[in-house]
């Protein structure tokens, strides 16, 4: 299927035409900030300008603006000659028909100009909200990496002074005593104390994946919502609900937004080019108490598979329970790969996926499955 190319509810044909309408929109927009078009003067000077080839359009919305100013510079002419007629001569007879259709043309010239107005504001919005997507994004990347940087810092004191950083002894556990719970990472226990769906942080050099990975008990959760679980259209990274991050389980998938902008998994495809696959083998996926690192094994294209339909599916695998389970899903990725390194599996190996739509058939899919190695 094509792409489809919107602004607002107006739909057009490609990628060439969207983006004509939105350059002449802006145009546009330009040019009634700065011009009165209910003063002659002004819409006769814009008549002019495109006229001389000073504005020029290219799109339907273009048109239509430029036959609105035309229509006001010949009603502004004619109700000059009105004026002059009603002074010297007898009012000649008016001609209903023509009237009537002027006002409808007009009409609907102003009503495109209008939709244009319209198209331009709901466009103007989802860009402002991508951007504030992709600042909060950045805010929470630089409040992660000084944490990190704080904290490199107080462990080199304390390594070197055997002391907290409150200046108590650091002690050492004793031979048989009992095991306690691991501690959160230090660069991520200011994040998980303000976003306690934390589960851990995903990085792809390269790439705009350098993000925190979110989950709870439902999956639909945060495909709408930000990191702080209000609106945002990019949604967030999470984890299937169903997979042990800590444990782990067999297979942890990842889900996220293909955005045209990048954002999310928008880059995600980038391993469908060989020559990036091969620099960019590695996916580091911290969990809060464990730094990992993965390499990739299979990227693949496949239809999302529902639930009555026959066949293993991709994102049903999330704890192997004997060879058999495991054999299932890799003969399941080797039917759709693009690139296959899956022969050395094991039922040992702890596996992450990362997954997304693709647009190459309907519902389709985008994955990588990758393999600790360490």
């Amino acid at each position: 299927m094509g792409k489809k190319y919107r602004i607002g509810r107006h739909e057009f044909d490609s990628r060439e035409e969207w983006e004509k309408a939105l350059k002449d929109t802006k145009q546009i927009k330009r040019i009634v900030d700065q011009m009165d078009l209910e003063n002659p003067e002004d819409v006769l000077t814009i008549y002019n300008m495109i006229r001389d080839g000073e504005v020029t359009f290219s799109s339907e919305l273009g048109a239509a603006f430029y036959y609105d100013i035309s229509n006001r510079v010949a009603d502004n002419t004619q109700s000059l000659l009105e004026e002059s007629r009603t002074i010297h001569y007898e009012p000649a007879p008016v001609d209903e028909k023509k009237q009537q259709q002027s006002k409808m043309f007009k009409i609907i010239a102003i009503a495109c100009v209008l939709l244009a107005f319209l198209c331009f504001g709901v466009y103007t919005y989802y860009e402002y909200s991508e951007r504030e997507a992709i600042r909060r994004m950045d805010e929470l990347q630089s409040q992660k990496d000084i944490s990190q940087a704080v904290n490199w810092y107080f462990d080199k004191v304390r390594q070197k002074q055997g002391t907290d950083v409150d200046g108590t002894e650091v002690l050492q556990p004793q031979s048989g005593s009992t095991v306690t719970a691991p501690e959160v990472l230090a660069e991520y226990a200011s994040l998980y104390a303000t976003y306690p769906d934390l589960i851990g942080w995903l990085r792809v050099t390269d790439t705009q994946i350098n993000l925190p990975v979110m989950q709870t008990t439902d999956n639909e959760y945060y495909l709408n919502k930000g990191i702080d679980g209000s609106e945002d259209k990019n949604g967030t990274l999470f984890l299937d609900y169903r997979a042990n991050a800590h444990a782990p389980s067999t297979n942890l998938i990842v889900y996220g937004h293909n955005m045209r902008s990048g954002a999310m998994f928008g880059e995600l495809k980038k391993y469908l080019d060989e020559g990036f696959l091969a620099e960019h083998q590695t996916i580091q996926f911290d969990t809060l108490y464990e730094k990992r690192s993965y390499e990739i094994i299979a990227v693949c294209l496949s239809e999302v598979g529902y639930q009555d339909e026959p066949g293993t599916k991709y994102y049903d695998f999330i704890e192997a329970q004997s060879e058999a389970e495991l054999n299932a899903f890799l003969e399941t990725i080797r039917k759709c790969a693009v690139y296959d390194k899956t022969q050395d599996v094991t039922l040992s190996d702890s596996l992450l996926t990362l997954s997304t739509c693709n647009s190459y058939v309907e519902d389709g899919r985008l994955f990588v499955v990758a393999k600790k190695i360490q």
